[in-house]
């Protein structure tokens, strides 16, 4: 059986499709892959046209997967047009990303009074999506589990 970041990170395209605080600082979020499904179109955009375009949606095909953070410090959600990458930050994973130095952690850093001391050491994930960006601070990683 294939460890579910292992597939997570595989994932050519990934969607967010549920994000819920299911208790007190648990955090859950379901995300499916997205596949290729279609015939190739023609997609005009502005006065140009792109050849061979095809859309790339959630299919009965589709991996589901459920991560779950049972406590975190802080997270935002990021409108996928507006994220960017720094060279300055450095992380492993594709479409799960840990860090072990971001933007993200620092600003927690100062906009809280977390630290190694209380709550304890941290961790910084990142969930990757088509439209959304999921940054996380929690003192565990999440859990992860493949539902379809």
């Amino acid at each position: 059986m294939t460890d579910p970041i292992v597939e997570i990170n595989e994932c050519r395209f990934l969607f967010l499709t549920d994000m819920q605080q299911p208790d007190y600082h648990t955090l859950r979020l379901v995300v499916m892959e997205g596949l290729p499904n279609g015939p190739a179109e023609p997609l005009p955009i502005g006065g140009a046209v792109i050849v061979d375009c095809t859309r790339i949606e959630v299919t009965d095909n589709s991996r589901v997967f459920e991560l779950t953070w049972d406590s975190y410090v802080g997270y935002a959600v990021l409108n996928e047009s507006f994220a960017r990458v720094d060279a300055e930050e450095r992380y492993e994973g594709t479409r799960l990303r840990v860090y072990s130095k971001s933007h993200f952690i620092d600003f927690l850093s100062r906009a809280t009074f977390a630290s190694p001391e209380y709550p304890g050491p941290t961790q910084h994930y990142e969930v990757c999506c088509e439209h959304h960006v999921i940054e996380v601070i929690s003192m565990q990683p999440p859990r992860v589990a493949k539902l379809r």
